[in-house]
């Protein structure tokens, strides 16, 4: 759930919705959170049990499709139609950055006075740098970060707001933690506008990240990254996504928004996770492979093999050989 207090008539006015009321919510969550006095938002058909989860919920408010028919079918919570939902959520989420809503994941900022903190390292005052972390030079450490005991960020390292890293963790060099996710919507006349991603990141404890990798922003929730997951170098795990306990990321892999990799997985160099897709836990996926539809625990994914054959002198004069 991403907290930020946000009143009906506030939420009215951004979207564009005439009318007055007097609901509070304590912030947003995606629909499978299910809590209590929460902003949700429906993109497309509810299922069922989704529906009945949260006729069962109070005091909260859903932004849906116009003609949706929910009014009066979801309990207590109160519909709001929009032309579109995902449009009015990124004014919203834009609301709450432009107003300074969020609250902050840091109660009380402290530095260990043990802590290994290069000169040539820029480091906000609000974090939390836990004993025995080493920040390499030229990292940069954003406000509201947590770096847990025994830590390593190597040089070059920048680490946006809004993200923790668990103890005896390391992160390579001129890797880029809690970036921006990518993400758009259009505008009144048509062009791309950017969907404010404030989820943050989470990362557990023994992780290991290697260089030049990124790790986008959560939307509304975090995008995870639990302990003792390994992920190699020149990896971009995307906005939303979940690296579950264990697995393994190999060089050159590209995991799309939302997907996730389950505990145990090894995911093989070069190859790509569709947004939105699950790799079961103990699956194989090999290199150059691109999973598009879930793929079950205990399984493969190979990428078709090349046929290979000898060449000759005419295949060699037409690549160029002399």
């Amino acid at each position: 759930m991403l907290l930020a207090t946000l009143h009906e008539n506030e939420i009215r006015q951004v979207i564009g919705l005439a009318g007055q009321g007097d609901r509070v919510v304590d912030g947003l969550a995606p629909l499978s959170a299910l809590e209590d006095r929460c902003l949700y938002f429906i993109n497309k058909k509810l299922a069922d049990s989704v529906r009945e989860s949260l006729a069962q919920r109070h005091a909260c408010i859903v932004i849906a499709a116009g003609g949706s028919g929910l009014s009066g079918e979801l309990g207590d919570c109160l519909v709001l139609e929009t032309a579109d939902p995902r449009t009015a959520i990124a004014r919203i989420l834009g609301f709450i950055r432009s107003e300074g809503r969020q609250r902050p994941w840091l109660s009380r900022p402290e530095i260990a006075p043990d802590a290994i903190i290069s000169p040539l390292a820029v480091v906000d005052d609000q974090v939390e740098i836990g004993s025995g972390v080493m920040i390499e030079p030229f990292c940069v450490v954003n406000s509201d970060v947590r770096i847990g005991r025994g830590s390593i960020l190597r040089s070059g390292v920048r680490v946006y707001s809004r993200v923790v890293i668990g103890n005896e963790s390391v992160i390579g060099s001129n890797t880029v933690v809690g970036h921006q996710g990518f993400g758009f919507v259009r505008d009144e006349i048509g062009n791309k506008t950017r969907i404010p991603h404030l989820g943050g990141v989470m990362i557990g404890s023994h992780v290991e990240i290697g260089a030049l990798s990124t790790v986008l922003s959560g939307t509304i929730m975090p995008t995870i990254v639990e302990d003792y997951a390994k992920i190699d170098d020149h990896v971009h795990v995307g906005h939303n996504v979940r690296v579950a306990r264990g697995a393994s990321v190999t060089a050159g892999v590209v995991i799309g928004g939302s997907a996730i990799i389950e505990e145990e997985a090894w995911v093989g160099m070069n190859s790509s996770i569709r947004d939105g897709r699950r790799v079961g836990s103990c699956a194989l996926v090999g290199m150059d492979a691109s999973i598009q539809k879930d793929l079950a625990a205990n399984s493969i994914a190979r990428a078709p093999r090349a046929d290979v054959k000898e060449r000759t002198d005419d295949d060699r004069s037409v690549i160029g050989f002399p």
